[in-house]
């Protein structure tokens, strides 16, 4: 019987997994080693957003990305190779989700909390596997309440950072990295009007990764909108 416990991820984040005796992950040198292109078939559309390498095994994304999923998610890395994954994890007030993937074992992202007015990048994969990024500066400290990703009233208190960047399609779900290329968010929203990128802040994955069990394959959930 495997013995579960909670491994502490870079700066605090928790998550519960099977203890097998293996070495902790590598820290990725290179950013986009931990970056991954999402796919999957999502409310009968074609669905291609981002996702993270936060464990062994395990990515996370957005919730908007994978809600209403019907199965058949890969994840695909800058060398070409596709993995399979299976949500075991999906907060729609969060609009996170966490993804297993056996055999992703791959470097993970440092992840610190973000500092007002620091400057950094967003990356992510494009469909050749080509690498795209967008620099932001000027971050800023914000909290989102109200409403979740099926824009119902909700109680949750969201801490987010928001960026001026112009985040085009794709960037949902990857990582906003600082300038020490240390994850301080996970991109959920771009405003094309005046050039700002929100993402939801490194410590609420935190409190997702609680209050989930991540050994266990879970509903999506309906689709958006």
């Amino acid at each position: 019987m495997l013995l579960l416990v909670v491994r502490r991820l870079a700066l605090g984040l928790t998550l519960l997994v099977a203890a097998c005796g293996s070495p902790e992950p590598d820290i990725a040198s290179d950013p986009f080693d931990a970056i991954a292109q999402l796919r999957g078939r999502v409310c009968d559309q074609d669905m291609v957003g981002s996702a993270v390498v936060i464990d062994r095994h395990y990515l996370v994304t957005v919730a908007h990305n994978v809600a209403g999923s019907e199965g058949g998610l890969t994840v695909t890395f800058e060398d070409g190779s596709e993995h399979a994954a299976t949500l075991v994890g999906i907060d729609f007030d969060r609009d996170l989700a966490l993804l297993r993937a056996p055999s992703v074992d791959r470097p993970i992202l440092t992840v610190a909390r973000a500092v007002a007015g620091e400057d950094g990048r967003l990356i992510r994969l494009r469909a050749d596997q080509e690498r795209a990024e967008v620099p932001f500066a000027d971050a800023d400290l914000i909290v989102a309440v109200g409403r979740n990703i099926y824009d119902e009233e909700t109680s949750v208190r969201r801490d987010n950072v928001r960026a001026r960047a112009h985040a085009g399609a794709g960037y949902s779900g990857g990582p906003l990295l600082n300038h020490q290329d240390e994850m301080i968010g996970v991109v959920y929203a771009a405003a094309r009007l005046d050039e700002m990128t929100y993402a939801t802040a490194s410590q609420e994955i935190d409190i997702f990764l609680e209050s989930i069990d991540s050994t266990t394959e879970s509903p999506s959930g309906r689709c958006p909108g």
